[in-house]
């Protein structure tokens, strides 16, 4: 009995070691995969970018009819508010944070 408790304990061990280095090839291979994306750059002039901004502020990236048929829709007491999805969402966000 004495020595299957030394099998198992070294198949343990075996296994363990095992895993440490399959965590070594992955950090390796993210470490690789992360410096070949850190070499990607992009610079953008002061120029363009002030140009982009004010593309940006001229029309904003809504679409502002679907936001007004929302609001009417909540103005009228139309559009379907589920208080216990809105609750979960927030409690979910809660623990996301507390984490």
């Amino acid at each position: 009995m004495v020595e299957s408790i030394k099998n198992i304990a070294n198949r343990a061990e075996l296994l363990k070691s095992r895993d440490r280095d399959i965590d070594s090839k992955a950090a390796s291979s993210k470490a690789a995969a992360a410096s070949a994306v850190s070499k990607d750059t992009v610079e953008i002039g002061s120029a363009v970018a002030a140009q982009k901004v004010a593309q940006l502020a001229d029309n904003p990236p809504v679409n502002v009819e679907a936001v007004n048929r929302i609001k009417d829709a909540i103005a009228s007491g139309k559009y379907p508010i589920d208080l216990d999805q809105i609750s979960d969402a927030l409690m979910d966000a809660y623990r996301e944070l507390k984490s």
